[in-house]
């Protein structure tokens, strides 16, 4: 497993980290240093980032040519949007 990408929630409680070839989507406690979770969010989910709110967050999946989007508190996929071919980075606007 390969790490992709980092996005630090707003309160800085949590760090969510993207796994490429893995699928998954780990969660990581920032005061302790330990995986408190997991989601299985796409194919090869590349960049990540996440809502000013801290309650969703956004995978880019290269392979599938889509996007997940993913609740922060449950890790529940609630959607995946297809958005063109081979989406690598997410970035969240004002």
């Amino acid at each position: 497993m390969r790490l992709m990408g980092v996005v630090v929630s707003p309160d800085g409680r949590r760090v969510y980290v993207s796994t490429g070839r893995g699928r998954r989507m780990f969660v990581i406690d920032a005061a302790s240093d330990r995986p408190i979770g997991s989601s299985d969010v796409g194919e090869r989910p590349w960049g990540i980032d996440i809502s000013p709110d801290g309650r969703m967050l956004f995978t880019a999946n290269g392979p599938s040519n889509d996007m997940s989007f993913v609740d922060a508190d449950t890790l529940r996929v609630m959607a995946r949007i297809q958005v063109g071919e081979r989406p690598w980075g997410v970035a969240l606007m004002p």
